[in-house]
C-alpha cells in the first residue's frame, strides 16, 4: 500500500511541477512583450521630441541649414513629412493617390508627419515647408533630413 501511495505523491508532484513550469515560461513571455512595446513606445516618443526640437532651434536662424538625424523605431519601414500649410504643392501632387489614408489626416489638420505602418499617436510639427508639398522616403532605424531655418518656419528635406 505504501508503495502506491507514494507513486500518486510523485505524479502530483511531476503536474504540479509542470503547472509552475508553465506559469513562469507565460510570465516571461509577457514581460518580454511588455518590455518590447514599451520599448517601441518611448522610441517613438525620442523620434517625436527630437523631430520638434530640430525645427524649433533652426526656426529662427534664417539661412541657417542643419543635418537632422532621427533615430526611429524598427517596426517601422517608411517616413512622410508633409507640409504644415496647406497648399498648391500639395494638393496637386501625387500624395493624395499614393496614400489616400495619410492625405485625409493631413487635410483634416491632425497630421503632416507619418511612420509607415501607420504609428497610433497623431504627430503634427507646425511650420514645415516643404518643396513639392511632401516626400517620402524608407528608414531602416535611421532618417537623415536637412533642415533651413526660414525665420518663421523651417524648410525640411532629405539630406542628401
Amino acid at each position: 500500500m505504501k508503495n502506491n501511495a507514494q507513486m500518486i505523491g510523485q505524479v502530483f508532484i511531476f503536474i504540479l511541477a509542470a503547472l509552475v513550469f508553465m506559469l513562469v515560461l507565460w510570465y516571461g513571455y509577457s514581460a518580454v512583450t511588455n518590455f518590447l512595446k514599451s520599448s517601441e513606445q518611448v522610441g517613438l516618443a525620442d523620434f517625436k521630441s527630437s523631430f520638434v526640437s530640430g525645427v524649433e532651434q533652426i526656426k529662427p536662424d534664417f539661412g541657417s541649414v542643419r543635418k537632422l538625424t532621427l533615430y526611429i523605431p524598427r517596426s517601422y519601414y517608411e517616413l512622410c513629412v508633409v507640409s504644415s500649410y496647406p497648399n498648391d504643392d500639395v494638393l496637386s501632387s501625387d500624395f493624395s493617390s499614393k496614400y489616400p489614408v495619410l492625405f485625409e489626416l493631413w487635410n483634416t489638420g491632425s497630421e503632416n508627419v507619418f511612420l509607415l505602418p501607420k504609428q497610433e499617436t497623431p504627430f503634427f510639427v507646425p511650420d514645415i515647408v516643404i518643396s513639392g508639398g511632401y516626400f517620402c522616403t524608407k528608414v531602416s532605424g535611421v532618417a537623415d533630413l536637412k533642415t533651413e531655418g526660414l525665420g518663421d518656419s523651417v524648410r525640411v528635406s532629405l539630406w542628401s
